[in-house]
């Protein structure tokens, strides 16, 4: 219950519009991406330049954090977000527009600023209208929003590039991905324009100090690395499953990924709650368990039924651990600082994400596929160790947050 003695829930405007902006945000995202590598090759670049080129993207965010957290704490949300998915329309625009290796990769290095501040700052602002006991449910299901466009993202670049080719041919096709591509994240302005009002940060962010005070929040650490370490992990199945069934001879292994979905879907609103009335630590260490299970089940794997199997613990560990973990990024700082705690947190993503497929490539270079998804038991194993040794602080940044008068 708040104060005014009304349930509480997540269902706010600011939650809602949100969630619509993220959704139709990454539908552009994953649209475009099924395609990246196959339009470069259209383009005539090859194909380790190709790989060097999709990864700007990423690299292009990851230093562009440092900028972005103190942006994010300082200037006003909602039009920092209007501005940053008008900037993903802007850039679609120009690759569909603009059909060259030169200006692909000036824009994509642009995209790649886009991507600094809308995930980090979309977070911010879920975070910031769910009520704070029901702040594990409301991640939960704002993080279902990038599983569902995961989903429908690729099938819709499918269908617009099977569409434009007939309608112009090769050109034509990689020419409609983009249009659409534009149109989604036009669609992702428009629940921009009707966000809630969020005060600026400015005063909170200089009595904090400096601005590079601002990039990372101390407080916000441990479930940062914990998250890191988890998505370093969980990378390994993203990068390498489907070799990994190509080597296994395992026939249909992607639907691996169509039963972690649709289970992630089912099972992630109960996790929440599970989370919001038992507390992090009590879900915290069975989902680790089931995500340890999932990657022991697949090294051992001869079959379709138990790489199914590991899906489904995955699944399920993955919606025990993940929103659980991210809501105390949130619940460890005040209020006027969940910018710069949701910048920490994006900032280690990005870590785990490089490098999952990175160690993986160099443990499967000396070993193979067997022991380097065994070897996912280390990382965490080390998320465990420091989340057990990071609980009490953690307690206590909560407990001063709660007590911070900036609400």
């Amino acid at each position: 219950m708040n104060d005014t003695g009304k349930k509480a829930t997540i269902w706010t405007r600011g939650f809602i519009l949100i969630t619509l902006c993220n959704v139709f945000a990454n539908m552009a995202m994953f649209s475009v991406n099924t395609y990246l590598t196959t339009y470069m090759s259209y383009l005539g670049v090859g194909a380790s330049l190709a790989g060097l080129i999709a990864g700007l993207y990423y690299a292009v965010g990851l230093a562009m954090r440092p900028v972005a957290g103190p942006m994010q704490a300082t200037l006003n949300k909602k039009k920092l977000m209007t501005a940053t998915y008008a900037l993903g329309f802007l850039v679609n625009a120009c690759y569909a527009l603009f059909p060259s290796v030169g200006l692909f990769v000036a824009f994509r290095l642009i995209h790649g600023i886009q991507l600094a501040f809308y995930g980090s700052l979309s977070f911010t602002i879920a975070s910031a209208s769910l009520p704070n006991e029901k702040m594990s449910s409301g991640i939960g299901i704002f993080g279902l929003s990038g599983i569902v466009s995961q989903a429908l993202g690729p099938s819709a670049g499918v269908w617009a590039m099977n569409f434009g080719t007939r309608m112009w041919g090769d050109g034509g096709g990689f020419r409609a991905i983009f249009l659409m591509s534009a149109l989604f994240s036009l669609m992702s302005v428009i629940p921009c324009l009707f966000l809630p009002r969020f005060e600026s940060d400015r005063t909170v962010s200089r009595s904090g100090g400096v601005w590079y005070k601002n990039i990372i929040a101390r407080e916000a650490l441990m479930p940062s690395c914990v998250i890191s370490l988890q998505m370093l992990s969980a990378m390994l199945f993203t990068t390498y499953m489907i070799p990994y069934g190509a080597w296994r001879g395992i026939a249909n292994i992607g639907l691996y990924f169509t039963v972690n979905a649709v289970v992630m879907v089912a099972t992630r609103p109960i996790a929440g709650k599970l989370t919001d009335t038992y507390g992090a630590n009590v879900t915290f260490y069975p989902g680790m368990a089931l995500i340890a299970t999932a990657f022991l089940a697949v090294s051992f794997a001869r079959s379709l039924p138990l790489i199914l199997a590991a899906a489904v613990c995955m699944s399920i560990g993955g919606g025990l651990v993940s929103p659980a973990v991210q809501a105390m990024t949130m619940q460890s700082v005040s209020p006027g600082r969940r910018a710069v705690a949701s910048n920490t947190l994006y900032t280690f993503m990005d870590i785990g994400n490089f490098l999952g497929p990175t160690l993986g490539g160099i443990i499967l270079a000396r070993s193979n596929y067997e022991q380097m998804f065994r070897c996912a038991l280390v990382p965490l194993g080390l998320a465990v160790i420091i989340f057990t040794a990071g609980w009490k602080q953690f307690l206590r940044y909560k407990a001063a947050a709660e007590a911070s008068p900036e609400e």
